[in-house]
């Protein structure tokens, strides 16, 4: 398939050809993207200015760039009996362990990685009650689809966590969360979104929960191809599935608020430059995303590398995750970088930041760098601050203490259209004893 490329340092406007011997490369090169455009973006004919293409690569990344088109998405559900859902389920669990085992291997016997690794099993196995209780819902509940294809690459399923039977939809249907989890890149899985799915869908909202390549299957730009092929089938089969088509809500954790955000960011700017941009296939409309709630989210790769290089996720493996034809494009993958200086900013839809001031793992201040750059083109921007909560906290402790759950009544609050806070969520039972979940918490790695 051939590739879109973008090069900071060419000209916007080819040199005319000698009489006899025509020079074929920019002619196929813009040849490639106009039909790209009308292919992908079904902008009818539109014709892309590589000048702009260009200017964005030099705001950005400075650098040239590759992106090749996406797979095709799946249209339809395929049924299968229960046997055939545990079969796929135990494939995936396999998956999953030999994609670890491959990473372990890049990574080599480092101990900061070592004892984070090992402080993750801790942490786990000190949840397990929690966790239990979890598996047995995401396997056995009717309220859960699991592992829907929404496209043709690997690891391209999302879970669906459905209302339960007896609450009566709107008359337009349920509104829509389409999240996407974290796991530093590197030890994803839309599993790990069954807690939050439980509790949103528990509320009357629809979450579907997306699966992506993580590394080593996949670099930054496979991750993002992913999301916008799940976001793209969530947006076309949302209704089919009881959902309200105009109330659709973009969430993401950790990396995936960061994939969350650049999706966004890139699906907005493509469509205002009507050109096709790196990260941006396949494309879909960002209007039809009401708001994007970013949770514990990472914004700037470019301040955090050092950072995480320091806590275990060394510089060598970050660069390679974040990179674009072997070269580290720790930029072009920041949305604080990604937005400034765009003239579009008004038109993003609402961005809620969620973030704990003790995050140790994405640092507080990267979340307000974010805000502040997302202000300053404009754009409708609040940043909540979880006092003296972590990285995990508010998405796994806390709401396996039971009581009140905080970021649950938040994200109801962006559903619902109202200031945060006002979600209304009623307390929930525990499902861990509270000594285990403050020793996990004491051992937590992120």
């Amino acid at each position: 398939m051939p590739a879109l490329e973008i090069d900071a340092n060419s000209q916007a406007s080819p040199p005319s050809p000698p009489p006899r011997q025509p020079s074929p490369e920019p002619t196929r090169r813009n040849s490639f993207i106009a039909r790209s455009v009308s292919r992908s973006l079904s902008w009818g004919g539109a014709s892309p200015s590589v000048e702009k293409l260009e200017m964005r690569a030099k705001r950005i990344f400075s650098a040239k760039l590759n992106e090749l088109q996406d797979p095709l998405m799946e249209e339809d559900h395929v049924l299968r009996t229960p046997l055939q859902n545990a079969l796929i389920a135990l494939e995936e669990t396999f998956l999953v362990a030999r994609l670890t085992v491959a990473l372990y291997s890049y990574l080599g016997l480092g101990t900061r990685w070592t004892g984070k690794l090992l402080r993750l099993i801790l942490y786990a196995t000190l949840l397990l009650p929690g966790f239990i209780q979890m598996a047995v819902f995401y396997f056995f509940s009717p309220r859960v689809t699991r592992s829907v294809m929404y496209g043709t690459a690997a690891r391209n399923r999302l879970d669906i966590y459905r209302p339960p039977a007896d609450q009566q939809p709107p008359d337009k249907g349920f509104p829509v969360v389409i999240y996407l989890t974290g796991g530093a890149w590197t030890i994803g899985y839309k599993a790990w979104g069954s807690l939050l799915g439980r509790r949103l869908s528990k509320h009357g909202v629809i979450v579907y929960c997306l699966d992506y390549r993580n590394f080593p299957q996949g670099t930054m730009l496979d991750m993002l191809r992913d999301c916008n092929t799940g976001i793209r089938w969530v947006l076309h089969h949302a209704a089919q599935n009881g959902g309200d088509a105009s109330r659709m809500y973009l969430v993401g954790q950790s990396c995936g608020a960061q994939l969350a955000a650049l999706a966004l960011i890139t699906q907005a700017e493509q469509e205002h430059q009507k050109a096709q941009l790196p990260g941006g296939f396949p494309a879909w409309s960002p209007r039809r995303i009401r708001a994007m709630v970013g949770v514990s989210g990472v914004y700037n790769c470019f301040d955090l590398a050092d950072h995480f290089n320091r806590r275990g996720l060394y510089r060598r493996l970050f660069d390679r995750i974040m990179s674009v034809n072997g070269r580290a494009a720790l930029k072009l993958f920041s949305p604080t970088y990604c937005v400034k200086g765009v003239e579009w900013g008004a038109s993003l839809p609402r961005v809620v930041l969620l973030h704990g001031t003790a995050d140790t793992c994405a640092l507080f201040n990267n979340a307000t760098q974010f805000r502040d750059a997302l202000r300053e083109v404009g754009a409708k921007v609040e940043l909540k601050q979880y006092e003296g909560e972590t990285h995990t906290s508010p998405l796994i402790e806390n709401p396996m203490r039971g009581g009140h759950d905080v970021l649950v009544d938040d994200i109801l609050s962006v559903v619902s259209g109202g200031p945060l806070g006002s979600g209304g969520s009623p307390h929930q039972s525990p499902l861990c004893p509270g000594f285990l979940i403050d020793a996990a918490a004491r051992v937590c790695p992120f």
